[in-house]
């Protein structure tokens, strides 16, 4: 049976500080105007130890800087631009589906009915993905196309949005099959398109074709692909890289048995690397083009409600990523902006107003870490991916430290203290700007909420100690320190 913490009686009522581990403000702090300090309730302690002397390199893909979009959706008011802009994407996958770009009746395309909808995606990110839905069958199947005539007119359409779109970079071949024998032709027809149109040298990086864009991470379905793949005699063949969805969704009982169980998903390189390995098949980067907490329609329980889920979502995609991070060559997106029929995966309350909901304002906080990764532990997360986590990042200028209470459907609240060693030299030689964020359990939407700011003495031997935050379930804290030339003052 998997380990689940209680509540200890342990009552902590304190004030983020700086300098000790007491529960009063030290006088060497002052806060800034306008920002309430939080207290602490009651829960069991958690420390998180980050050493600065531990550099871990830089994050293998940017936290919170790869989204999959929402097919057929960009039409959103200029808050909405403005925080997604704020996220500084590196990644979009964006969907085009060939019929809907292209009469077939009368073979002729109608490639700009996208442009708007590509023109959106392509000023916000570095790369594009683009999820390519070929329409094979039945075009192909049923015998309204011959397999040239299709090949010939997906060449056209990818090679007019490559020239438009210099930034598209992947091409995902079709989206969740569930029939890997049926798949494959489709597969085989878009490495072909890929194929012609890399020849031409569009602008932009060379293009790559991957899939098989499974509904989750199924070594059976996988193998079956690899077979097919490995089984192909065309000398064109290419598979650059291997997609599919993760919602922990388990492949052997209920929807929601592995929800408590993030780090199901720490195994996924190293498994797909032995199924490669095992057909003479070489390592391919990982895409992991979908991932989320709820698939569908699906809620935690109808007792907790919408609200309560969309903190699970925040932290559990939090929790989720976490476990990408350790892995090579594993890149995982968000998904998405605006479900058109399932809330709780939302980023905003609405598109219009662009007001936050949780799971936005996490990907915000994960976009505020520095590029530089270093050692982070919590003494309060178990095997599972159920408890207290921890990433810390700093450049010269910047620490910050980003912890969540990921619980599901749990209730364990902990007391979580910051302590760090070993900071840079420029956070010893002056004092220090102390910046908290928290993304509350019943804060339901509205702009990252600052919860503490002030300015704290630096400590000779190098080192910070925070004395502790509450974090109930589902709930994120962000630590940012900076150095200042403002002076230390009584805090109120």
């Amino acid at each position: 049976m998997r380990s689940r913490y209680g509540v200890a009686a342990l009552v902590v009522v304190a004030v983020l500080g700086l300098v000790g581990c007491t529960t009063e403000a030290p006088s060497s702090q002052r806060a800034a105007p306008g920002v309430e300090s939080e207290r602490v309730s009651a829960g069991e302690p958690n420390t998180i130890s980050v050493d600065l002397g531990r550099n871990l390199g830089a994050f293998p893909f940017r936290p919170g800087g790869q989204l999959s979009a929402t097919p057929k959706s960009w039409r959103y008011g200029p808050s909405t631009m403005a925080s997604l802009a704020r996220l500084k994407l590196t990644h979009v996958r964006v969907w085009l589906t060939f019929e809907d770009a292209y009469d077939t009746a009368t073979r002729t395309p109608k490639y700009s009915r996208w442009y708007d909808y590509l023109d959106t995606y392509h000023e916000l990110s570095d790369v594009l993905i683009v999820v390519w839905q070929s329409n094979y069958d039945p075009l192909v199947t049923k015998g309204s196309f011959s397999a040239d005539d299709m090949l010939a007119a997906q060449r056209d359409m990818l090679a007019h949005y490559k020239q438009r779109y210099p930034k598209i970079q992947y091409v995902e071949a079709e989206n969740e099959p569930a029939d890997i024998e049926a798949y494959y032709p489709k597969y085989r027809m878009m490495y072909r398109v890929v194929n012609a149109v890399s020849a031409m040298k569009l602008p932009g990086p060379e293009l790559k074709i991957g899939g098989p864009t499974l509904d989750t991470f199924s070594e059976r379905r996988i193998g079956q692909f690899l077979d097919r793949y490995k089984a192909d005699s065309d000398p064109g063949k290419r598979l650059d890289f291997v997609s599919y969805h993760q919602y922990l969704i388990s492949t052997d009982g209920e929807w929601h048995d592995d929800k408590d169980n993030p780090a199901i998903v720490a195994t996924e390189r190293r498994r797909l690397d032995q199924m490669l390995t095992r057909r003479g098949l070489v390592s391919r980067p990982v895409l992991v083009t979908e991932s989320g907490t709820f698939p569908a329609l699906r809620e935690s329980s109808p007792a907790l409600g919408l609200d309560a889920d969309l903190h699970i979502q925040a932290a559990g995609m939090a929790a989720m990523h976490y476990y990408y991070l350790n892995q090579r060559d594993v890149i995982p997106l968000h998904w998405t902006i605006d479900h058109p029929e399932n809330d709780r995966k939302d980023m905003f309350l609405d598109t219009d107003s662009g007001e936050p909901r949780p799971y936005y304002n996490a990907m915000r906080m994960q976009s505020m870490l520095p590029e530089t990764r270093y050692a982070a532990t919590s003494d309060r997360l178990d095997r599972h991916g159920i408890g207290v986590y921890a990433l810390a990042a700093a450049n010269p200028q910047k620490i910050a430290v980003m912890t969540w209470n990921y619980q599901w459907t749990r209730k364990a609240t902990y007391v979580s203290q910051v302590k760090i060693a070993n900071v840079p030299p420029a956070f010893r030689d002056s004092n220090v700007l102390v910046e908290r964020y928290k993304i509350g359990k019943d804060m339901h939407s509205g702009a990252l909420r600052k919860v503490e700011s002030f300015v704290a003495s630096p400590r000779a031997d190098g080192s910070f100690q925070a004395p502790g935050v509450s974090l109930g379930p589902n709930e994120l804290h962000l630590l940012v320190m900076t150095p200042t030339k403002d002076p230390v003052g009584p805090r109120p």
